[in-house]
């Protein structure tokens, strides 16, 4: 008969699980034996912590249209993989968390690494239990993925002590169909709302879409571009959908703080009519809730979470439903228009850019943030992806850089701002899409944090690319000091060669020692059969200008 771990095991394959991302622990000795013996086409794919192990678990539900699964131990495994969860649940990303724990027989007498998993974890998934029984195993493995996958999604969590895993399990293992992708289900306002909604749309002047993250998770980037197209509305992006609609004369890139182009803005301010299609309204691109300011525009909100219609703005008409299925309707209901001119935008578009243009061959070195991004976009793909830690690299890629098929091709964790992720995840990325080039941004902070999954990448030998942005510092939280008082305290770090860390490590390493030699190296990396690094040299945010993104102010 088999036991719980092997049901466990069983119930993931019969979802579809291909990956699970981990690392092991005292605690998962009887779940690692069960993988060992298991029969099911699940691969594990060890990380060097948890927090890289859950970030790959993130990239790859991002990118796949699948749930991510991750695991770790008790105790210090909880805490760690905390994180990733944490973003993934805040970024409605479907990620269920496994970790295994001290036996139940064991609890309150204070064994090793004893914690009260579901209760620490509680706020940052959507749904999280402890399994208590081994019969309960495949029916909880359900639940999280059918909790994951449905309405929002978000992170789930399930907590496994080692004796329910080494029980007997006759419970069987099948999946819920509709939970093996993401979204699970496609639901619809009423048809009065649809209706309500191309009354205003048709009746605006000047009407312009704010697309958010939402876009991603319902898959619904054909839909939106055609319907801005038929339309003739400009859309504009949050950092969480950048690239959404590719390279449509109707997209205007990313509004508010960070990352925006400044048109973008413009257009948005002379809009009198918002669409917000996916998004949650937060406080970026609406520059902490100012632009607009509340019932200065018509509102017209589509989104799965029916909570986030309203929190922040008087709304004109609630959509509530999958964002998908919402604009399939609205393109039968809303007639063929021209409220903006394609022509004008583009215009706007060549006059803004040209200040950047002028730099993109610039031959100063450091590399400039400008050149770094025309680089990009001469060497990578059309259809590559990518992956980011937040920081130097994400205002000028978000506004720079040229998306142009459209789809999800581009990734940062915007919930938390969680440094750490680009180079754990390149790996998910990769295994969600095999065939397409990926690419991994950091910062030298950044990769300050997860340069152990450089040797993730050398065992796994994934053909990825790593770009190290070098500036010797937090550079990112320096320009905001000196933004804010024009100080800098604690943000400076001796240099590392980090090609040399990467050749250790077993990943190809490349160092740029000057700009004319830029492209070349990063093409060689780019075509390299394995993983490669690029350890890049390049000017701190406080010695540019024109950044594209908005400080916070001491008063704020």
């Amino acid at each position: 008969m088999p036991n719980g771990a092997e049901r466990l095991l069983e119930t993931l394959d019969a979802h579809g699980v291909e990956y699970v991302f981990g690392v092991c622990g005292d605690t998962s000795v009887g779940f690692y034996r069960a993988f060992e013996r298991t029969d099911a086409d699940i691969e594990h794919v060890l990380a060097r912590d948890e927090r890289s192990a859950s970030y790959m678990a993130d990239a790859y539900a991002r990118f796949s249209g699948k749930p991510g699964v991750t695991e770790g131990p008790s105790g210090g495994g909880a805490t760690y993989l905390l994180p990733g969860l944490a973003e993934a649940d805040d970024s409605c990303v479907p990620v269920v968390g496994l970790n295994t724990t001290v036996p139940v027989a064991y609890r309150n007498r204070g064994v090793l690494t004893e914690l009260d998993q579901a209760s620490l974890l509680d706020g940052v998934t959507k749904w999280n239990a402890s399994v208590d029984h081994p019969e309960a195993i495949p029916r909880m493995v359900r639940r999280a993925f059918q909790e994951a996958t449905s309405g929002r999604p978000g992170a789930t969590h399930l907590s496994l002590p080692m004796d329910v895993l080494d029980g007997v399990c006759d419970s069987d293992a099948y999946a819920n169909p509709d939970a093996i992708r993401y979204p699970a289900y496609r639901s619809l306002p009423d048809d009065d709302r649809i209706d309500r909604a191309a009354e205003v749309i048709e009746g605006s002047e000047r009407p312009l879409i704010v697309a958010g993250g939402g876009v991603h998770s319902s898959r619904a980037w054909e839909e939106l571009r055609a319907f801005a197209e038929q339309v003739g509305v400009p859309v504009a992006q949050t950092l969480s959908s950048v690239g959404c609609v590719g390279d449509s004369p109707y997209s205007i890139g990313v509004v508010g703080e960070n990352g925006s182009r400044a048109y973008a803005n413009e257009m948005l301010a002379e809009a009198d009519t918002l669409l917000l299609f996916g998004t949650a309204v937060e406080s970026v691109w609406t520059e902490k809730w100012s632009r607009p300011a509340d019932g200065e525009k018509r509102i017209v909100h589509a989104d799965v979470h029916a909570e986030s219609i309203g929190k922040n703005y008087r709304t004109e008409v609630a959509l509530p439903g999958d964002l998908r299925a919402i604009l399939d309707r609205l393109l039968d209901a809303v007639g063929p228009d021209e409220k903006w001119d394609a022509d004008a935008i583009a215009a706007r578009h060549a006059e803004w850019v040209a200040p950047y243009e002028e730099r993109f061959d610039a031959d100063e070195f450091p590399l400039r943030p400008e050149r770094l991004v025309a680089g990009a976009n001469e060497v990578f793909n059309d259809d590559a992806i990518i992956v980011s830690d937040p920081g130097t690299t994400v205002p000028y890629f978000a506004s720079l850089y040229e998306f142009v098929p459209p789809g999800r091709h581009w990734v940062t964790p915007r919930a938390h701002g969680a440094l750490g992720y680009g180079i754990p995840g390149v790996v998910g990325a990769h295994y969600a899409r095999p065939e397409s080039q990926v690419i991994g941004l950091t910062g030298d902070g950044g990769a300050g944090m997860s340069l152990g999954e450089l040797e993730t990448l050398g065992r796994l030998d994934v053909p990825v690319t790593i770009i190290v942005v070098n500036n010797g510092s937090f550079s990112w939280i320096e320009a905001g000091q000196r933004n804010y008082d024009d100080f800098s305290f604690a943000v400076d770090f001796d240099g590392v060669d980090y090609a040399g860390v990467a050749e250790e490590m077993g990943v190809s390493g490349h160092r740029v020692r000057n700009a004319d030699e830029y492209e070349e190296i990063l093409a060689e990396a780019v075509e390299h059969d394995g993983p490669s690094l690029v350890d890049l040299p390049t000017k701190p945010l406080p010695e540019t200008e024109d950044v594209p993104v908005d400080w916070l102010e001491p008063d704020e």
